[in-house]
């Protein structure tokens, strides 16, 4: 029987951030002006860093240039991005883990927004994804998103709840990241490893014996 094998996506089966990059592409493409991103995006990384993200926040800033747009232009939209920026977001380790876990259940589960995290999904050919989920009306974007987002201890509530649906045991997954806000799943999981660490992930996984990768 195969083993469940959880991604992390930006920065862990990525080699970087797929928001960071897609809200890039947005500007590219004239539908969120540039001033006004780099200043928001950057407020939003030094949160992040400090540990002060105001997560709805950050999600209500990505999604306000794709109001009104619905599912199909949104998959397309993203389809369009990942084929023009897979260069910088895909690395050999990308590949290396997917083909060494090819056998294996492979979710990915990560706090990108569901429709982004998809649209890798679908590149990766694999079937099953956890993302932050978007909130559609009438097939229409609204800017919101719905129910916890998939992210700290809401990642670890919503991978629970997928095992439970399947049937698997999350304590004996393994499970990589390079981000402290996915500790609560880390520790659940008996296999944790870590990939290129930020401090915080890197001290913990020294103290407790986890395997660290470097891109």
């Amino acid at each position: 029987m195969s083993k469940l094998v959880i991604f992390d996506l930006d920065d862990t089966l990525l080699c970087a951030d797929s928001e960071f990059h897609f809200t890039k592409y947005i500007v590219k493409q004239g539908m969120l002006d540039k001033d006004f991103y780099l200043k928001k995006i950057k407020a939003f990384d030094k949160d992040y860093r400090s540990g002060n993200l105001n997560f709805n926040d950050y999600m209500r800033f990505l999604l306000y240039p794709l109001i009104g747009k619905n599912k199909n232009e949104v998959d397309l939209l993203v389809a369009n991005f990942i084929n023009s920026s897979k260069e910088i977001l895909i690395d050999d380790l990308t590949f290396e883990l997917l083909e060494k876990h090819k056998e294996d259940n492979v979710l990915i589960a990560s706090g990108a927004l569901d429709f982004i995290v998809k649209g890798f999904a679908n590149y990766f050919e694999v079937d099953e994804f956890l993302g932050t989920k978007t909130e559609f009306v009438e097939d229409k974007v609204t800017g919101e998103t719905v129910g916890e987002p998939n992210f700290d201890k809401g990642k670890l509530f919503h991978v629970s709840e997928w095992c439970k649906q399947k049937k698997v045991n999350l304590e004996e997954a393994t499970f990589y990241t390079d981000s402290i806000h996915d500790l609560p799943l880390v520790e659940k999981c008996k296999n944790s490893i870590v990939v290129s660490p930020d401090e915080r992930l890197k001290v913990h996984a020294k103290k407790n014996n986890l395997q660290i990768i470097t891109r």
